[in-house]
């Protein structure tokens, strides 16, 4: 497997403190938004780059609203309702903090700037992700528990499935509602009709510990990362990974798929918290750099950007697809 130099950051933002977690919205009607948990603090900014927008000088990175959470941030997702092209404008999302607790902030930018907490976990919380419509926000957590949290109405945990080890990442099915996928730390990954609460498909690494693991835009990929190394699975069928290789010699954190480009996915791992970037149609590291402190990692909607928190910094790559 060839390895790419290492690449520096095309663009770096600095902050005043340690970043956290990031998360660049994923959705097409509010994809210049980005998420950044800091000490004490959730800043919402908006983020433009030169490809999209001739106006702008390399990037752009504008703070739009600063929310107190006094606890640190594990992780954070976008809800779907999220837009800035309404009036009132809506943005809502949600952060798992270290208390164990799940924070849901809704906020029109003007006066309107609630958040309400989701309790019922008893460990910390992993991972956590809104289903499509914005309705249902799913989160796994230490506690060996998968919850389903109604954050429309009652606000409150609907369902919980049970888990056999620490629930390490969850994410829904991109195109059809109420197929969710639960990756676990002893390497078990199921997926989940929420309609009849059983599990329709189930794979495993093999390997352990499994730390991340992702759905893609194409739903029959789903990805992994456990001790090390990457294994990739074509759902349909699941028998046994179409892809595995050791891909982090001392472990891997955290992976996830582009959403523009379903070939291609980045990964963070040990030893130096390298963060890879593979492309699964030439089997080549496209893309290496390396970070001093791990803040969260997130990629753009639609262009070639990777970004993920480096202590204080807020680094961007730009891939060249070519």
């Amino acid at each position: 497997m060839d390895e790419a130099i290492v690449t520096p950051p095309t663009y770096k933002l600095n902050f005043s403190e340690q970043i956290y977690c990031v998360e660049l919205s994923p959705y097409e009607w509010s994809q210049r938004l980005i998420c950044i948990a800091l000490t004490g603090k959730i800043t919402i900014g908006i983020v433009k780059f030169q490809d999209e927008d001739d106006d702008v000088e390399d990037i752009d990175y504008c703070p739009i609203r600063t929310f107190h959470h006094e606890t640190r941030a594990d992780a954070l997702s976008w809800s779907p309702e999220t837009s800035l092209s309404v009036v009132p404008k809506v943005v809502v999302f949600c952060v798992a903090g270290a208390d164990f607790k799940i924070r849901l902030y809704n906020s029109n930018l003007n006066d309107i700037n609630t958040y309400q907490v989701l309790d019922g976990h008893t460990d910390y919380i992993n991972s956590i992700s809104y289903e499509l419509e914005g309705d249902i926000l799913a989160s796994v957590s230490d506690d060996h528990t998968c919850k389903l949290w109604d954050t429309k109405e009652e606000k409150r945990c609907n369902i919980t499935f049970y888990l056999t080890s620490p629930g390490m990442s969850v994410c829904w099915h991109k195109e059809e509602t109420g197929k969710l996928l639960v990756a676990e730390k002893n390497g078990s990954i199921r997926m989940y009709n929420i309609i009849s609460q059983q599990a329709i498909l189930s794979l495993d690494t093999g390997v352990t510990p499994l730390m991340s693991a992702d759905w893609g835009a194409n739903p029959l990929k789903v990805a992994a990362m456990a001790a090390g190394e990457l294994l990739v699975w074509d759902v349909s069928r699941p028998s046994r990974p179409m892809e595995s290789r050791p891909l982090h010699v001392e472990g891997g954190q955290m992976i996830k798929f582009y959403p523009a480009v379903e070939y291609l996915l980045a990964s963070i791992g040990r030893p130096d918290n390298e963060l890879k970037v593979i492309n699964l149609k030439s089997k080549q590291v496209v893309l290496t750099s390396r970070l001093k402190l791990v803040g969260g990692m997130s990629w753009h909607h639609k262009l070639p950007f990777i970004c993920a928190g480096n202590d204080r910094d807020l680094c961007f790559w730009k891939l060249n697809l070519k």
